[in-house]
């Protein structure tokens, strides 16, 4: 989380490959929840492709019912 000359808190959701280190998305919002999370990274996977695994960092966003029963859990797997 980095916080705005104002004051305000802003939190940017960063995709990166692994391998290749290439990022296709930063996804900067003043508040995240599960549910925005899933919305991006769909958005993403729609684009750039689905992955084989996804490795999460820290956030309460990602400890979400959301996540798991969203589709990117259902497609990681079907390059």
């Amino acid at each position: 989380m980095t916080q705005l000359a104002t004051g305000r808190k802003i939190r940017v959701l960063t995709v990166v490959d692994s391998f290749s280190r290439f990022s296709p998305v930063l996804d900067p919002r003043f508040r995240y929840r599960g549910e925005d999370v899933v919305q991006t990274l769909e958005a993403t996977c729609a684009v750039a492709g689905y992955p084989m695994t996804i490795r999460g960092d820290q956030g309460s966003e990602f400890i979400s019912r959301d996540l798991p029963h969203g589709a990117i859990g259902n497609k990681s797997r079907s390059r």
